[in-house]
């Protein structure tokens, strides 16, 4: 065998491992409509580059039928290439959406490494006491009335990044919240002074779902890499679909 028909077998084995591992994370992990937000398919193309180029380039170079520890180079390229996708992989399980939460004035996409582990446990409500592992769960920020807790939370947040959507002790189910998400929500009109471009998008969605402008509010989604918009059902607060359109684009 030559060793490009070698490295050609290995490269359709390392792509239908990669393409299989793929169709899995966008199953479980990575839902397609958070899958933008936290930059998931980055690191799928980050994880199947790595994986489909670099064993096939390996066994490329060192192929030589006959050749003496030939079985033993292989076996080192498969380890290196299982190495390569295990701490892919590791890196996707920490990025992946973990709550999908409403805090003051809009939501927060929260990944599993913004969550320390400690905090699980205070927790509230045991749904919020565990990472899921097939997309986020919803859940409403109830603050503290204590003052002193509040001023607390303040200085963490000032001090470490780490505000009241790290924290799921202070999580309630989003059902609980839904007037206060309602009276945050903006109708698509109320877009058009700040933002002409995102008004004209979403006047494009309602048109295409058939939506009166008076049936669903947008809100503002904040995310590790690109924030979205979330509609909402302007009387029960349900969460109609995510918008893959920056809230914050100005003309």
């Amino acid at each position: 065998m030559s060793r490009w028909k070698a490295s050609a077998i290995h490269l359709g084995t390392s792509i239908t491992v990669v393409l299989v591992i793929a169709g899995i994370l966008l199953a479980t992990w990575y839902p397609l409509e958070y899958i933008h937000a936290v930059g998931g398919l980055g690191l799928i193309s980050i994880l199947a580059g790595v994986d489909a180029t670099v064993g096939p380039l390996l066994t490329l170079i060192i192929f030589k039928e006959g050749k003496k520890g030939l079985k033993f180079d292989l076996t080192v390229i498969a380890l290196v290439q299982i190495i390569a996708m295990g701490y892919g992989l590791h890196t996707m399980y920490q990025a992946r959406p973990v709550f999908l939460v409403f805090t003051k004035d809009r939501f927060e996409l929260v990944t599993a490494a913004e969550i320390p582990p400690q905090n699980l446990a205070d927790a509230k409500y045991e749904q919020y006491r565990h990472l899921p592992l097939t997309g986020p769960i919803t859940a409403a920020v109830k603050f503290p009335e204590d003052y002193k807790e509040s001023q607390d939370m303040l200085f963490t947040a000032l001090s470490t990044g780490l505000d009241y959507q790290n924290f799921p002790k202070y999580y309630v189910p989003y059902q609980e919240l839904t007037t206060q998400v309602i009276a945050k929500g903006r109708f698509v009109d109320a877009w058009l002074p700040d933002s002409p471009t995102v008004h004209k998008k979403l006047s494009q969605y309602l048109r295409s779902h058939n939506l009166d402008k008076s049936q669903v509010k947008f809100v503002a989604l904040t995310a590790k890499k690109h924030d979205q918009i979330v509609v909402i059902d302007a009387n029960s607060g349900s969460i109609h679909q995510i918008l893959d359109i920056d809230p914050w684009a100005k003309n």
